[in-house]
C-alpha cells in the first residue's frame, strides 16, 4: 500500500472531492493524510470560518492533518471574495489561491523532506503542490471538479458567463482581453517561485491547461461538458466523487415530511456565498404555491430567515444531507458551484442556476448547452422571472430527461474507485500514466481494468 498525502485549500468546495478520494483510498488500506493552509482563529467572518469547519471534517472522518500558515495576503482575500461577485469574484479567488505562494512553497517543501510521500494529490488550485513535488521530485496527480478550465473552440473565457458558442470573441472580446491578462500574471507568479527552485517554467495558461505531466483527473463525465481539445494524454474523466459523502453520520433531515403528492425543489446558495436571505425571501415568495413544496438549504442566511413566519410547504434549515435529499427533490435551484451541479446531474434532476461568480456563470452556460435547465441573474432577477422558469422546466419534460440521460451517463462511472486505482498506480510506478491508443476519455466502470492492464 502506499503513502498518499492530499492538498487543498480551507474551502469546502474544494475539499469534498479530494475527502471522498481519500476516504476511499483509506478504505482500500493506503496510508492518506491531509495539509491545508489553516490558522485556527476567533473570526467569525466568511472563508476564515469555514476554514475551521474544513479541518473539523477531516479529523472527524480520521484521516491525519498537518496545517501551514496562511500568508497575511490570503487571509486578508478570503475576507473579501464573499462579498465580490461576478466576474471580480473569480479575479479575487485566483488571487487567493496565488497569494503568499513563496511562503507556501517553502512551508510545504519544509514539511515533505523528512518523509516524502509516494504520491501527492492536489486541488488544481493548490499550486504550491506542484512546485513541492517538482522540487523534491514527487509524483503528483491534479484534481479537476469540472472541465471548465479548460480550452475548445466554442469554450468562452473561463468565468466570463458567455455562451457556449462560436463567435464568444466577438460578442465579449473584453473577457478575451482579461482573460490573457489574468493567464499571463498567474504564469509569472508561478514560475518566479519555480524559478527560485532551480525548476523550469509550468506550460504557458497553467489555469487553463492540465498541468500536471503525472496524471490529471477531472471529476466528471465527457458527456456532461462542453468539448475541451488540450486536456492531453494524461488527463481522464472519471466520473462524479462524493459517494463516500453519502448518509452523513448525525444526519436528523425529516425525509418523512417531504409530500409525494407536491413538486418539490430544492433551494441552495452554497457555502461561501449563502449569506443572502434578500435572495432567499425573494425566490420563496416567487414559488409560495400550493402545487410546490421548498426545502431551503440557508446557511449564513439561516438566523434572518428563522426569525420571519413563513408558508407550510416552505422548509428552512442551516444545512441538509444534500447528496441524500437530491434524489427526494424534483428540480433545484443553486449558484451553480462545480459540486452542486454535478451532484443534481448525477441524481438526475434538472437545475435553475442563479450564479455569484467564479465557474458559476461557466456552469449556468454549461446547463443550458446540456439543455438540462435554465439561468438567471442574482443580481436583477424578479419574482416573475423565476416563476416562470420553474413552471417551465417543470412542464417540459425535455428537461428532465435530458437530466436523466446525464444521470445514465455518470452511472456508468465509479469516480472515488477509479480515482484511487489511477493514483495507487502512478504511486506504485512512480511515472506518468498515459492513455492507451483510442482509449476513450471517460474512465467506467467497463473500462478502467483494461485502462490499468494495457497502460505502458
Amino acid at each position: 500500500m502506499s503513502k498518499i498525502l492530499f492538498l487543498n485549500h480551507a474551502s469546502f468546495g474544494h475539499l469534498n472531492t479530494l475527502l471522498t478520494i481519500a476516504l476511499q483510498m483509506k478504505s482500500e488500506g493506503h496510508e492518506v493524510s491531509f495539509m491545508l493552509p489553516y490558522a485556527k482563529t476567533s473570526s467569525n467572518i466568511g472563508m476564515i470560518k469555514s476554514a475551521e469547519g474544513v479541518a473539523g471534517k477531516i479529523v472527524a472522518n480520521n484521516i491525519a492533518m498537518e496545517a501551514v500558515r496562511p500568508s497575511l495576503s490570503q487571509l486578508l482575500y478570503a475576507l473579501r471574495l464573499p462579498y465580490t461577485q461576478g466576474y471580480q469574484e473569480l479575479k479575487v479567488a485566483i488571487k487567493l489561491f496565488c497569494a503568499g505562494l513563496a511562503h507556501l512553497s517553502k512551508q510545504v517543501i519544509a514539511k515533505l523532506e523528512p518523509g516524502k510521500p509516494d504520491v501527492l494529490v492536489s486541488d488544481f488550485a493548490f499550486f504550491a503542490s506542484a512546485i513541492a513535488a517538482d522540487a523534491l521530485r514527487i509524483p503528483y496527480v491534479t484534481i479537476y471538479h469540472s472541465g471548465l478550465p479548460f480550452k475548445g473552440k466554442t469554450i468562452p473565457p473561463f468565468g466570463s458567463g458567455l455562451p457556449i458558442a462560436d463567435n464568444y470573441a466577438e460578442i465579449g472580446p473584453q473577457f478575451v482581453r482579461e482573460e490573457q491578462k489574468v493567464l499571463g500574471e498567474v504564469d509569472a507568479k508561478i514560475n518566479k517561485v519555480r524559478k527560485k527552485y532551480g525548476l523550469a517554467p509550468m506550460p504557458p495558461h497553467v489555469l487553463r491547461t492540465p498541468y500536471s505531466g503525472w496524471l490529471n483527473l477531472i471529476t466528471s463525465h465527457e458527456a456532461i461538458e462542453a468539448p475541451r481539445d488540450n486536456l492531453g494524454d494524461n488527463t481522464f474523466f472519471i466520473g462524479t466523487c462524493f459517494a463516500n459523502r453519502k448518509n452523513q453520520a448525525g444526519s436528523d433531515f425529516p425525509f418523512a415530511k417531504l409530500q409525494p403528492d407536491k413538486y418539490k425543489i430544492y433551494v441552495s446558495l452554497g457555502t461561501v456565498f449563502n449569506n443572502k436571505p434578500q435572495v432567499f425571501a425573494k425566490i420563496i415568495a416567487a414559488l409560495s404555491k400550493p402545487e410546490f413544496q421548498i426545502i431551503v438549504s440557508a446557511g449564513g442566511a439561516f438566523a434572518a430567515l428563522a426569525q420571519k413566519t413563513w408558508p407550510d410547504n416552505v422548509m428552512i434549515f442551516p444545512s441538509v444531507p444534500q447528496v441524500d435529499l437530491l434524489p427526494h427533490v424534483d428540480m433545484v435551484i443553486g449558484h451553480g458551484g462545480n459540486n452542486s451541479t454535478n451532484e443534481t446531474l448525477a441524481a438526475g434532476k434538472p437545475l435553475l442556476i442563479l450564479p455569484v461568480g467564479g465557474e458559476q456563470h461557466d456552469n449556468a452556460r454549461r446547463i443550458e448547452y446540456l439543455e438540462a435547465g435554465l439561468w438567471a441573474e442574482i443580481e436583477s432577477f424578479s419574482e416573475e422571472e423565476i416563476a416562470s422558469k420553474v413552471l417551465q422546466i417543470k412542464n417540459h419534460k425535455a428537461y428532465q430527461e435530458k437530466a436523466q440521460y446525464y444521470q445514465k451517463k455518470i452511472e456508468e462511472t465509479q469516480g472515488p474507485v477509479t480515482a484511487s486505482s489511477l493514483i495507487a498506480w502512478v504511486a506504485r510506478h512512480q511515472k506518468p500514466l498515459t492513455r492507451p491508443h483510442n482509449f476513450p476519455l471517460t474512465v467506467t466502470s467497463d473500462n478502467l481494468r483494461e485502462l490499468l492492464r494495457v497502460s505502458p
